[in-house]
């Protein structure tokens, strides 16, 4: 389990509107059942409460603040649900009627409430109250939601964020807050709209609590250009002499190493729209739903070929964040691919370079610039390569990289036909599961948090396409610090090996 720094970002924010009337089609049920009478024009209030400040599922050290695009409430449908699991009234609060209000934005202090009038609830009877920010569902607390494209679209569409009832119930056992628990109860004394029912959390008056839907995957960041060999104090990470001895090899050879792109596979396209828990283990929805992955990792090709580099985007100077849904699978955890650029120190080799543009081997865990030096290296063996000359091999492999139809695949032919690792125009890649180790087991991130990946140090040259292994061993490794924070933030220290 990786090293976790907790950090929160959230903001509070209330909303309030007053209502004097109620149109019959937000009569969405029958009333409650048990022989209580029902009678129209009851009202009450409803507090709602965007993901706070202080978080709510565990003490942060740093704050990560959200932006106002990230936090708004723009519209809001709130639900009264009886025993039977009926919707009795809804209420959808449209657009113009949080601006009139002057609903507080993110950054804002406060909490104003909303009125109510409410028709065909029973006096006597307790109802469930929910609250559904910036979409709409008849159901909410018991239906799924589906991305209409890779990452979590429309549902991080700027100031139209999906929230719903904080559900953390059980969580790491911890007493955490429960999304079903906030309840109201009407008495004939809420006729009167200044006597208005209240809704209450555990006996208690309180805010309804909401949280993103979404969770937010920052872009990683590097704390290093070069390769050190020492994996000392690195309890993480064991190595065998012969990969002790490719990283003393790296070390030696790698002028620098430069992060340039970064891609996120197994993009869960469904979610709960409440958070749901079995057993204190946070749970995704089933194929019946319509569940699958987007970029998913075993599309980014084979042990020796590189497929759909669409989905690595570039390292930007101001950074850029990803929102998915949260995701708990062993077998296809949420993973982040790093795309790194390799330059070799020129002065560690005793032969010129094959290629100008940066392609360099390793073979037998060794660096090299050029099939001779390889030559030089095991000139005892007989018949090495199938018995090509180096300049039959350089040709051979410039025409796979020139390959009109599918040089990728042409590349991956030769690595496979001469066993040999070709790092392409210089590039080597890693990947990571993102893990929130606040959650107290593997595999599995969860919305309403901030997930941050650094890495700290590179112990070798990675795979040569983002599927691979190296050659005999497993030369690389990840050494990475993950930082969660509710709005939440993880971070992630990655070394690299």
């Amino acid at each position: 389990m990786k090293k976790i720094n907790l950090l929160v970002m959230s903001l509070v924010s209330a909303a309030a509107l007053s209502f004097s009337s109620c149109s019959s089609d937000n009569d969405l049920g029958g009333g409650a059942s048990g022989g209580n009478s029902q009678v129209d024009g009851f009202y009450m209030t409803l507090a709602i409460q965007t993901p706070t400040s202080n978080g709510t599922r565990t003490a942060q050290s740093n704050e990560a603040p959200a932006t106002a695009d990230e936090s708004d409430v723009t519209t809001g449908t709130f639900y009264l649900v009886d025993a039977l699991g009926n919707v009795t009234f809804s209420k959808t609060i449209s657009a113009a009627d949080w601006q009139d209000k002057k609903n507080p934005t993110q950054g804002q202090i406060g909490k104003k409430q909303l009125e109510i009038r409410v028709e065909n609830v029973a006096a006597g009877a307790k109802y469930k109250v929910y609250f559904l920010a910036n979409i709409t569902d008849a159901k909410p607390w018991e239906n799924t939601i589906q991305a209409e494209s890779p990452f979590a679209k429309p549902f991080d569409t700027p100031k139209h964020f999906a929230m719903f009832n904080q559900n953390d119930n059980g969580y790491n056992n911890i007493t955490g807050m429960d999304g079903n628990g906030y309840t109201v109860v009407f008495t004939d004394d809420n006729k009167k709209s200044d006597n208005a029912a209240e809704v209450k959390y555990n006996g208690v008056t309180a805010p309804i609590k909401i949280e993103r839907i979404t969770a937010r995957i920052d872009q990683p960041k590097t704390g290093t250009t070069d390769v050190i060999a020492s994996i000392e104090g690195k309890e993480n990470i064991v190595a065998t002499e012969p990969e002790k001895s490719a990283m003393a090899d790296a070390k030696d050879k790698v002028e620098s190493i430069t992060m340039k792109q970064y891609a996120i596979t197994n993009l869960a396209n469904t979610t709960y729209i409440m958070q749901k828990w079995n057993e204190k283990q946070l749970q995704i929805p089933t194929s019946a739903t319509g569940f699958t992955y987007y970029q998913p990792a075993t599309a980014l090709g084979s042990a020796t070929k590189l497929a759909n580099a669409s989905y690595f985007k570039p390292i930007t100077t101001e950074g850029a964040s990803e929102y998915v849904f949260e995701n708990h699978s062993d077998e296809n955890a949420t993973t982040m691919y790093f795309e790194y650029e390799v330059k070799l120190n020129k002065n560690k080799f005793e032969t010129t370079a094959d290629f100008e543009d940066g392609t360099f081997y390793r073979y037998n865990n060794k660096i090299y610039n050029s099939f001779a030096g390889i030559r030089k290296a095991y000139k005892e063996v007989v018949g090495l390569f199938d018995g090509k000359t180096d300049e039959e091999l350089v040709a051979e492999l410039t025409a796979a990289k020139n390959d009109a139809t599918d040089p990728e695949a042409a590349i991956a032919t030769f690595r496979e036909t001469y066993k040999i690792e070709v790092f392409n125009k210089g590039k080597t890649y890693y990947h990571t599961v993102i893990k929130d180790n606040f959650i107290g087991y593997d595999n599995a991130i969860q919305r309403n948090s901030v997930y941050q990946l650094t890495v700290n140090n590179i112990f070798n040259v990675g795979a040569q396409v983002p599927n691979g292994t190296p050659d005999k061993n497993a030369l690389f490794y990840l050494d990475v610090t993950v930082s969660v924070n509710p709005w939440v933030l993880n971070t992630q220290d990655v070394n690299l090996q």
